[in-house]
């Protein structure tokens, strides 16, 4: 796998997430993958858990849109970028600085991703 095979999936995972195109961004995880979002929360395990993440995620929120602000970096099957996710809840928006790391299968699927963030990373939008 190249480097552009990882760099068009993290393009699509972003691209599907602000478009809301729930089936797009699921297409995108191995059967097996872990998202743990924030890191030291639980791990959300396999499609189904990650589609339950999803759908907690976009009950709660009026939209989101997300745009890369540095990356990614792509070391082999690996790579870290950082984000903007630009959220509105309640009707009050916020701007959420996140760093992802994910690790990826040879196919380009996703196996793992990471999201760094805290409420220190929360600002009113």
């Amino acid at each position: 796998m190249s480097d552009e095979s990882v760099l068009r999936t993290i393009e699509r995972y972003q691209s599907t997430f602000s478009a809301e195109d729930r089936e797009g961004w699921l297409a995108l995880f191995t059967d097996d993958a872990v998202l743990e979002d924030p890191v030291g929360s639980s791990p959300h395990e396999g499609r189904e858990a990650i589609a339950a993440f999803w759908d907690g995620v976009h009950a709660r929120t009026d939209r989101g849109s997300v745009r890369m602000t540095q990356g990614p970096a792509v070391c082999g099957l690996e790579a870290a970028w950082a984000f903007e996710l630009d959220v509105t809840v309640a009707g009050r928006r916020s701007l959420v600085a996140i760093i992802d790391h994910g690790t990826f299968a040879a196919d380009g699927g996703i196996r793992s991703i990471r999201a760094f963030w805290s409420r220190a990373t929360v600002r009113p939008g």
